[in-house]
Order: C-alpha cells, then structure tokens, then sequence
C-alpha cells in the first residue's frame, strides 16, 4: 500500500486494465445491497456498476435498472452478462459520475457501491447529482472501504492510499482511495442534502441509507 497517491491514474483507466480479473474475483452480490434492493421498486440507478453483479439482483426484482460506469472494460462485460435484457430491463450507459446524464426525478432508487472512495475530488457533487435525479421520498444506498479498518497503517490526518491489484500476468496495478470514516461519508451526504435514516458498518465497509426528503 502506498500512500500521498498524488499521481494516481484515472479510475477508468485502472478498472479497464483489470477488468477480466476483476469481473473473475468480485461476481458475488453484497447481501446488505440484495436486502435494499429487495425492498425497492420502480427504477434503480446502479452508480458505477462495474461487471454488473448487483443488476441480476434488480431484474430478479423486476426493476427497470440502469448501469453506469467510466470503465469500457467493465461494460462490455456487463453487456455480454445482460445481452437479452439490455434495452428491455437494463440500459448500460458509458459516463462520469460527477455528472450524470440523466433527467431530475429519473429513479426511485440508487445504489453507489464501492465507488465513491474512487474520487480524488469532488464526492460531495457526485452525492448531489445522486440526489438530483433521484424522485422526492427516493431512497439511496451508498458505502465505501472503511478508515477505521486496523489494516491501514496511516496517520491520523491521512485518508488517501494506492492499494495493489495483482493481476493474473503478475502485472501490479494500484487503485486509488479515499478511506471514509462512517462519521465523515455520513457528513458528506448531509452536505448533499440528502437525509440519512440509516448509518451502519458491515464487511469492511461503511454504509449511509438516505431518503431525498429535500428536492
């Protein structure tokens, strides 16, 4: 693990070049992800949704589910996965998340998993464009990697890291990180104006469950 990862690489560019690997070690859904989405309806907007492992979820749900994600790699994965759902139950959709391409109101659900510690800058607006397409009384589901795990060894102001990703060619690619505390993620997503109901830590991440009460 490195740390002061000032020159990262852009997060596409490292989600494409282990994307196979990736889409190898990480195909299981998130139980605490299968239980919100069990308990949704409607639309659901997946917020970097990597190799697709939560869209099955949605579609077993019968949700209109749409994916978004800056990895090329990532999609075509996903596309190969989805291929006689696409434009009927799922839309997979090549984008940023700092500004989605979306209408306001599009969703009654979100879920931004394991990707908000991606961003060097800008989390905070990437949380409120969450909150901008998601419909009044929408609910939303957001973790990330937590600070308080004891396998970080950083100072106590640090919470960037490049964490290693062996590939299988032996090839070592670091990924960047910014390592919410529960408290700070819950202080962002305040800032975003979207309403908490729910904070909790599970599986080495933190969660946040918010409701758009404010639009």
């Amino acid at each position: 693990m490195k740390k002061h990862p000032k020159n990262a690489q852009r997060a596409s560019e490292t989600f494409d070049s282990i994307a196979e690997h990736f889409d190898k070690t990480r195909n299981r859904p998130w139980k605490e992800v299968v239980e919100f989405i069990k308990n949704s309806d409607g639309r659901l907007l997946d917020i970097g949704c990597g190799n697709g492992r939560h869209i099955l979820e949605g579609i077993k749900n019968g949700l209109k589910v749409v994916g978004i994600d800056a990895s090329r790699e990532l999609l075509k994965i996903s596309k190969k996965k989805f291929g006689k759902e696409i434009k009927k139950d799922v839309d997979l959709i090549r984008s940023g998340i700092k500004d989605l391409p979306f209408k306001k109101n599009s969703f009654d659900n979100v879920i931004y998993i394991a990707t908000i510690h991606h961003l060097k800058d800008g989390r905070v607006g990437s949380l409120k464009e969450a909150k901008r397409v998601l419909r009044p009384e929408g609910r939303i589901l957001i973790s990330s990697w937590a600070r308080e795990l004891d396998r970080w060894d950083l100072e106590k102001e640090e919470s960037e890291v490049l964490v290693p990703w062996h590939r299988e060619d032996g090839e070592i690619i670091d990924r960047f990180y910014h390592l919410y505390t529960l408290d700070e993620l819950e202080k962002d997503v305040v800032k975003s104006g979207l309403s908490v109901s729910r904070t909790f830590h599970s599986g080495g991440n933190n969660y946040i469950e918010a409701n758009n009460t404010h639009n």
